[in-house]
Protein backbone atom coordinates (compact mmCIF):
# COMPACT_ATOMS: atom_id res chain seq x y z
CA UNK A 1 0.00 0.00 0.00
CA UNK A 2 3.05 2.69 1.03
CA UNK A 3 4.54 1.62 -2.21
CA UNK A 4 1.18 2.47 -4.02
CA UNK A 5 1.12 5.33 -2.37
CA UNK A 6 4.40 6.50 -3.28
CA UNK A 7 4.09 5.88 -6.92
CA UNK A 8 1.04 7.98 -7.19
CA UNK A 9 2.84 10.65 -5.51
CA UNK A 10 5.85 10.30 -7.68
CA UNK A 11 3.31 10.63 -11.08
CA UNK A 12 1.37 13.19 -9.57
CA UNK A 13 4.53 15.34 -9.14
CA UNK A 14 5.72 14.17 -12.55
CA UNK A 15 2.58 15.39 -13.95
CA UNK A 16 3.04 18.74 -12.11
CA UNK A 17 6.31 19.44 -14.25
CA UNK A 18 4.85 17.60 -17.38
CA UNK A 19 2.21 20.34 -18.06
CA UNK A 20 4.98 23.20 -18.03
CA UNK A 21 7.15 21.91 -20.28
CA UNK A 22 7.92 23.79 -23.37
CA UNK A 23 10.76 21.73 -25.35
CA UNK A 24 11.60 18.44 -25.75
CA UNK A 25 14.93 19.04 -23.73
CA UNK A 26 12.61 19.71 -20.51
CA UNK A 27 10.71 16.82 -21.21
CA UNK A 28 13.70 14.75 -21.38
CA UNK A 29 14.73 16.10 -17.85
CA UNK A 30 11.56 15.31 -16.81
CA UNK A 31 11.76 12.17 -17.87
CA UNK A 32 14.98 11.23 -16.68
CA UNK A 33 14.44 12.52 -12.92
CA UNK A 34 11.17 10.84 -12.65
CA UNK A 35 11.40 7.30 -14.36
CA UNK A 36 14.44 5.63 -12.10
CA UNK A 37 11.97 7.07 -9.08
CA UNK A 38 9.46 5.17 -10.55
CA UNK A 39 10.67 1.74 -11.47
CA UNK A 40 14.64 1.81 -8.99
CA UNK A 41 14.84 -2.31 -9.40
CA UNK A 42 14.41 -2.28 -13.17
CA UNK A 43 16.24 -1.55 -16.18
CA UNK A 44 14.63 0.81 -18.57
CA UNK A 45 14.57 3.08 -21.30
CA UNK A 46 12.05 5.84 -23.17
CA UNK A 47 12.24 6.15 -27.09
CA UNK A 48 11.46 8.87 -29.33
CA UNK A 49 10.16 8.35 -33.04
CA UNK A 50 12.61 10.70 -35.54
CA UNK A 51 10.06 10.61 -38.07
CA UNK A 52 12.20 11.83 -41.09
CA UNK A 53 13.48 8.41 -40.92
CA UNK A 54 11.43 6.43 -39.07
CA UNK A 55 13.91 5.60 -36.49
CA UNK A 56 13.15 5.17 -32.88
CA UNK A 57 16.11 6.71 -30.20
CA UNK A 58 16.85 6.09 -27.09
CA UNK A 59 16.63 9.96 -25.50
CA UNK A 60 16.18 8.20 -21.17
CA UNK A 61 17.97 5.33 -19.97
CA UNK A 62 18.35 4.15 -16.23
CA UNK A 63 18.82 1.11 -14.29
CA UNK A 64 21.84 -1.57 -15.01
CA UNK A 65 24.30 -0.19 -17.73
CA UNK A 66 23.74 -1.46 -21.24
CA UNK A 67 23.91 -0.01 -24.84
CA UNK A 68 20.38 1.29 -26.32
CA UNK A 69 20.43 1.44 -29.85
CA UNK A 70 18.08 3.06 -32.37
CA UNK A 71 15.54 0.72 -34.07
CA UNK A 72 12.67 1.01 -36.83
CA UNK A 73 9.04 0.43 -36.26
CA UNK A 74 9.48 -3.21 -37.65
CA UNK A 75 12.07 -4.09 -34.82
CA UNK A 76 8.88 -3.89 -32.19
CA UNK A 77 6.08 -6.25 -31.56
CA UNK A 78 4.43 -3.45 -29.61
CA UNK A 79 4.52 -1.24 -32.46
CA UNK A 80 3.30 -3.59 -35.36
CA UNK A 81 0.04 -4.57 -33.04
CA UNK A 82 -0.39 -1.46 -31.45
CA UNK A 83 -0.28 -2.61 -27.99
CA UNK A 84 1.80 -3.51 -24.87
CA UNK A 85 4.22 -6.57 -25.65
CA UNK A 86 5.58 -9.01 -22.98
CA UNK A 87 8.04 -11.17 -23.29
CA UNK A 88 9.26 -13.95 -20.23
CA UNK A 89 10.93 -16.92 -19.58
CA UNK A 90 9.03 -19.05 -20.74
CA UNK A 91 9.30 -17.43 -24.79
CA UNK A 92 5.47 -17.93 -25.33
CA UNK A 93 6.08 -14.89 -26.84
CA UNK A 94 8.52 -13.62 -29.75
CA UNK A 95 11.40 -11.41 -28.56
CA UNK A 96 11.74 -7.86 -30.34
CA UNK A 97 14.64 -7.88 -32.24
CA UNK A 98 15.47 -4.41 -30.79
CA UNK A 99 15.07 -5.27 -27.18
CA UNK A 100 18.56 -7.74 -27.71
CA UNK A 101 18.00 -9.15 -23.42
CA UNK A 102 18.76 -12.37 -21.86
CA UNK A 103 15.08 -13.94 -21.60
CA UNK A 104 16.43 -16.03 -18.00
CA UNK A 105 17.24 -13.00 -16.64
CA UNK A 106 15.19 -10.03 -17.95
CA UNK A 107 10.76 -9.89 -18.58
CA UNK A 108 10.75 -7.40 -21.28
CA UNK A 109 7.62 -5.08 -21.60
CA UNK A 110 7.31 -2.66 -24.42
CA UNK A 111 4.61 -0.11 -24.15
CA UNK A 112 3.90 1.91 -27.95
CA UNK A 113 3.17 5.50 -26.84
CA UNK A 114 0.28 6.81 -29.72
CA UNK A 115 -1.99 9.66 -29.55
CA UNK A 116 -5.14 8.60 -32.16
CA UNK A 117 -3.26 7.36 -35.01
CA UNK A 118 0.19 8.85 -34.79
CA UNK A 119 2.85 6.85 -32.66
CA UNK A 120 5.31 8.61 -30.86
CA UNK A 121 7.79 6.40 -29.14
CA UNK A 122 7.84 3.73 -27.16
CA UNK A 123 8.18 3.02 -23.42
CA UNK A 124 10.77 -0.31 -22.94
CA UNK A 125 11.04 -1.94 -19.64
CA UNK A 126 13.13 -4.65 -18.09
CA UNK A 127 11.88 -6.47 -15.01
CA UNK A 128 14.71 -8.76 -13.62
CA UNK A 129 13.28 -12.29 -13.42
CA UNK A 130 12.17 -13.47 -10.04
CA UNK A 131 10.47 -10.05 -9.53
CA UNK A 132 7.81 -10.77 -12.12
CA UNK A 133 5.17 -13.88 -12.65
CA UNK A 134 5.56 -17.05 -13.95
CA UNK A 135 3.28 -18.23 -17.37
CA UNK A 136 1.04 -19.68 -14.81
CA UNK A 137 1.00 -16.79 -12.29
CA UNK A 138 -0.78 -14.58 -15.66
CA UNK A 139 -1.70 -16.81 -18.03
CA UNK A 140 -3.90 -14.99 -20.94
CA UNK A 141 -2.30 -11.73 -20.16
CA UNK A 142 -1.72 -11.15 -23.96
CA UNK A 143 -4.70 -13.31 -25.36
CA UNK A 144 -4.44 -11.86 -28.70
CA UNK A 145 -7.09 -8.89 -29.17
CA UNK A 146 -6.97 -7.82 -25.82
CA UNK A 147 -4.26 -5.40 -23.90
CA UNK A 148 -3.97 -2.46 -25.92
CA UNK A 149 -0.78 0.17 -25.63
CA UNK A 150 -0.49 3.34 -24.69
CA UNK A 151 -2.71 5.57 -25.95
CA UNK A 152 -4.20 9.11 -25.04
CA UNK A 153 -7.30 9.06 -23.18
CA UNK A 154 -7.12 5.07 -22.43
CA UNK A 155 -5.04 3.44 -19.68
CA UNK A 156 -4.79 0.10 -19.17
CA UNK A 157 -4.87 0.23 -15.15
CA UNK A 158 -7.65 -2.00 -15.44
CA UNK A 159 -7.73 -4.13 -18.30
CA UNK A 160 -9.60 -7.46 -18.06
CA UNK A 161 -7.46 -9.04 -20.73
CA UNK A 162 -4.73 -9.29 -17.90
CA UNK A 163 -6.18 -11.94 -16.08
CA UNK A 164 -7.36 -13.71 -19.42
CA UNK A 165 -10.84 -12.96 -18.10
CA UNK A 166 -10.92 -14.89 -15.51
CA UNK A 167 -10.26 -15.26 -11.64
CA UNK A 168 -6.58 -14.89 -10.75
CA UNK A 169 -4.84 -17.08 -8.01
CA UNK A 170 -0.82 -15.84 -8.77
CA UNK A 171 1.33 -15.31 -6.46
CA UNK A 172 3.02 -12.23 -5.03
CA UNK A 173 5.34 -12.09 -7.94
CA UNK A 174 2.56 -12.01 -10.57
CA UNK A 175 0.88 -9.11 -8.99
CA UNK A 176 4.09 -7.51 -8.56
CA UNK A 177 4.38 -8.09 -12.85
CA UNK A 178 0.72 -6.68 -12.81
CA UNK A 179 1.63 -3.46 -11.06
CA UNK A 180 4.65 -3.09 -12.88
CA UNK A 181 2.61 -3.17 -16.25
CA UNK A 182 -0.11 -0.83 -15.06
CA UNK A 183 2.90 1.57 -13.78
CA UNK A 184 4.54 1.58 -16.82
CA UNK A 185 1.11 2.43 -18.73
CA UNK A 186 0.46 5.43 -16.60
CA UNK A 187 3.73 6.48 -16.98
CA UNK A 188 3.76 6.00 -20.91
CA UNK A 189 0.41 7.93 -21.19
CA UNK A 190 1.72 10.69 -19.24
CA UNK A 191 4.55 10.79 -21.42
CA UNK A 192 2.54 10.91 -24.44
CA UNK A 193 0.01 13.64 -23.55
CA UNK A 194 3.67 15.41 -22.69
CA UNK A 195 4.65 14.61 -26.30
CA UNK A 196 0.90 15.92 -27.96
CA UNK A 197 1.02 18.97 -25.99
CA UNK A 198 5.17 20.03 -27.23
CA UNK A 199 3.78 19.10 -30.52
CA UNK A 200 0.46 21.47 -30.30
CA UNK A 201 2.29 24.02 -28.89
CA UNK A 202 4.76 24.26 -31.98
CA UNK A 203 1.96 24.41 -34.23
CA UNK A 204 0.50 26.75 -32.97
CA UNK A 205 4.43 28.92 -32.59
CA UNK A 206 5.13 27.95 -36.15
CA UNK A 207 1.65 29.62 -36.95
CA UNK A 208 2.38 32.37 -35.27
CA UNK A 209 5.65 32.87 -37.08
CA UNK A 210 5.19 31.44 -40.23
CA UNK A 211 3.52 32.19 -43.50
CA UNK A 212 1.17 29.95 -43.96
CA UNK A 213 1.34 30.29 -47.92
CA UNK A 214 5.23 29.92 -48.52
CA UNK A 215 6.16 27.72 -45.52
CA UNK A 216 8.96 31.04 -44.59
CA UNK A 217 9.08 32.67 -41.60
CA UNK A 218 6.64 36.18 -41.56
CA UNK A 219 7.79 39.53 -41.19
CA UNK A 220 7.26 39.70 -37.44
CA UNK A 221 10.03 36.66 -36.85
CA UNK A 222 12.43 38.78 -39.08
CA UNK A 223 11.78 42.09 -36.77
CA UNK A 224 12.25 39.86 -33.69
CA UNK A 225 15.60 37.89 -35.23
CA UNK A 226 17.45 40.53 -36.88
CA UNK A 227 18.27 42.20 -33.99
CA UNK A 228 18.99 39.24 -32.21
CA UNK A 229 21.48 37.99 -34.70
CA UNK A 230 23.53 41.04 -34.86
CA UNK A 231 24.39 41.03 -31.13
CA UNK A 232 25.63 37.56 -31.39
CA UNK A 233 27.73 38.54 -34.96
CA UNK A 234 29.15 41.18 -33.18
CA UNK A 235 30.19 39.56 -30.03
CA UNK A 236 31.34 36.70 -31.93
CA UNK A 237 33.25 39.34 -34.15
CA UNK A 238 31.48 38.17 -37.07
CA UNK A 239 29.58 39.33 -40.34
CA UNK A 240 25.85 38.75 -40.82
CA UNK A 241 24.64 39.44 -44.23
CA UNK A 242 20.76 40.25 -46.14
CA UNK A 243 19.02 39.43 -49.44
CA UNK A 244 16.14 40.69 -50.15
CA UNK A 245 14.30 39.81 -52.92
CA UNK A 246 11.66 41.19 -55.19
CA UNK A 247 9.37 39.27 -57.86
CA UNK A 248 9.13 41.25 -61.00
CA UNK A 249 6.20 42.90 -62.22
CA UNK A 250 4.25 40.67 -59.61
CA UNK A 251 0.71 43.14 -59.78
CA UNK A 252 0.36 42.36 -63.42
CA UNK A 253 1.21 38.85 -63.25
CA UNK A 254 -1.14 38.61 -61.10
CA UNK A 255 -4.19 40.95 -63.13
CA UNK A 256 -3.53 38.63 -66.46
CA UNK A 257 -2.84 35.28 -64.99
CA UNK A 258 -5.03 35.26 -61.66
CA UNK A 259 -4.76 34.80 -57.78
CA UNK A 260 -4.57 31.18 -58.11
CA UNK A 261 -1.10 31.87 -60.49
CA UNK A 262 0.45 34.22 -58.43
CA UNK A 263 -0.40 31.95 -55.51
CA UNK A 264 1.55 29.10 -57.08
CA UNK A 265 4.51 31.12 -57.66
CA UNK A 266 4.51 32.56 -54.09
CA UNK A 267 4.58 28.63 -53.08
CA UNK A 268 7.06 27.67 -55.34
CA UNK A 269 9.57 30.40 -54.31
CA UNK A 270 9.18 29.97 -51.12
CA UNK A 271 9.70 26.04 -51.12
CA UNK A 272 12.88 26.59 -53.72
CA UNK A 273 14.10 29.37 -50.94
CA UNK A 274 13.66 26.54 -48.44
CA UNK A 275 15.38 23.90 -50.14
CA UNK A 276 18.55 26.11 -51.86
CA UNK A 277 19.76 27.45 -48.40
CA UNK A 278 21.97 26.50 -45.65
CA UNK A 279 20.49 25.36 -41.99
CA UNK A 280 21.52 28.19 -40.37
CA UNK A 281 19.96 30.71 -42.74
CA UNK A 282 16.62 32.35 -42.00
CA UNK A 283 14.31 32.71 -45.09
CA UNK A 284 11.65 35.42 -44.87
CA UNK A 285 8.37 36.56 -46.48
CA UNK A 286 8.70 40.09 -46.01
CA UNK A 287 6.31 41.59 -47.80
CA UNK A 288 3.63 40.67 -50.37
CA UNK A 289 5.89 39.73 -53.25
CA UNK A 290 9.14 40.17 -51.28
CA UNK A 291 11.80 37.85 -49.50
CA UNK A 292 14.10 38.26 -47.27
CA UNK A 293 16.83 35.86 -46.60
CA UNK A 294 19.43 36.23 -43.78
CA UNK A 295 22.71 34.50 -43.86
CA UNK A 296 24.69 34.15 -40.28
CA UNK A 297 28.65 34.78 -40.74
CA UNK A 298 28.33 35.71 -44.30
CA UNK A 299 30.36 38.26 -45.21
CA UNK A 300 29.01 40.92 -48.10
CA UNK A 301 31.47 39.39 -50.71
CA UNK A 302 30.51 36.07 -50.11
CA UNK A 303 26.34 36.90 -49.85
CA UNK A 304 26.49 38.56 -53.77
CA UNK A 305 27.80 35.05 -54.70
CA UNK A 306 25.32 33.24 -53.08
CA UNK A 307 22.65 35.61 -54.19
CA UNK A 308 23.99 35.49 -58.18
CA UNK A 309 24.02 31.28 -57.47
CA UNK A 310 20.15 31.57 -56.27
CA UNK A 311 19.15 34.17 -58.54
CA UNK A 312 20.58 31.57 -61.77
CA UNK A 313 18.92 28.50 -60.36
CA UNK A 314 15.66 30.39 -59.79
CA UNK A 315 16.06 31.50 -64.54
CA UNK A 316 16.16 27.90 -64.62
CA UNK A 317 13.28 26.70 -61.98
CA UNK A 318 10.52 26.54 -64.51
CA UNK A 319 12.73 23.65 -66.60
CA UNK A 320 11.78 21.48 -64.01
CA UNK A 321 8.38 19.64 -64.03
CA UNK A 322 5.83 20.93 -62.82
CA UNK A 323 7.31 24.73 -63.10
CA UNK A 324 6.46 25.68 -66.44
CA UNK A 325 4.62 29.11 -64.91
CA UNK A 326 7.60 30.44 -63.33
CA UNK A 327 9.10 31.02 -66.97
CA UNK A 328 7.46 34.52 -66.64
CA UNK A 329 9.08 35.10 -63.30
CA UNK A 330 12.06 37.25 -62.60
CA UNK A 331 13.56 38.55 -59.78
CA UNK A 332 15.83 41.65 -58.53
CA UNK A 333 18.07 41.11 -55.58
CA UNK A 334 19.29 43.87 -53.33
CA UNK A 335 22.20 42.40 -50.78
CA UNK A 336 23.74 43.98 -47.40
CA UNK A 337 25.72 43.33 -44.47
CA UNK A 338 27.10 43.94 -41.09
CA UNK A 339 29.04 45.68 -40.48
CA UNK A 340 29.60 46.91 -44.18
CA UNK A 341 26.31 48.58 -44.36
CA UNK A 342 25.98 49.12 -40.25
CA UNK A 343 25.43 47.28 -37.50
CA UNK A 344 21.86 48.11 -36.53
CA UNK A 345 18.81 46.32 -38.14
CA UNK A 346 17.35 49.83 -39.25
CA UNK A 347 20.67 50.45 -40.76
CA UNK A 348 21.06 47.49 -42.09
CA UNK A 349 17.26 47.19 -43.80
CA UNK A 350 17.55 50.65 -45.30
CA UNK A 351 20.43 49.57 -47.07
CA UNK A 352 19.38 46.21 -48.21
CA UNK A 353 16.18 48.23 -49.53
CA UNK A 354 17.70 50.77 -51.21
CA UNK A 355 20.21 48.51 -53.02
CA UNK A 356 16.84 46.45 -54.02
CA UNK A 357 15.41 49.82 -55.05
CA UNK A 358 18.61 50.37 -57.76
CA UNK A 359 18.11 46.58 -59.27
CA UNK A 360 14.54 47.79 -59.91
CA UNK A 361 15.50 51.38 -61.31
CA UNK A 362 18.86 50.15 -63.48
CA UNK A 363 16.33 47.30 -65.45
CA UNK A 364 14.98 44.92 -62.97
CA UNK A 365 16.11 41.00 -63.47
CA UNK A 366 19.34 41.59 -61.81
CA UNK A 367 21.79 42.14 -58.12
CA UNK A 368 23.05 45.39 -56.19
CA UNK A 369 25.00 45.01 -53.60
CA UNK A 370 24.31 47.95 -51.00
CA UNK A 371 26.81 50.92 -51.05
CA UNK A 372 28.86 51.38 -48.20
Amino acid sequence: MKQSESEVRLLGRMANLVLSCLTQEEARVVAARFLPQLFPGETGALFLRHAAQDLYDPIVSWGEERQWHSFSSQDCWSLRRRRIHIVREDKDQPACPHADHDPERWISLCSPMMAREDTLGVFHLLVPVGSGGSRQDLAGEQADGQGSGSEVGRTDTHDKGWDGGRERTGTDSGDNLAGKRRLAALAADLLTLLLVNLQLRKQIDDLSVRDTLTGCFNRRYLEETLPRELKIAQRAGRQLAVILMDIDHFGQFTEVFGHGASGQVLRDLGSFLRENIREVDIPCRYGADEFALLMPDTSLAVCRRRAEHLHAMIRDLYLQDGHAHMRRITISMGVAACPDQGETMCDLMEAVKAALKNAKQTGRDRISVAEG
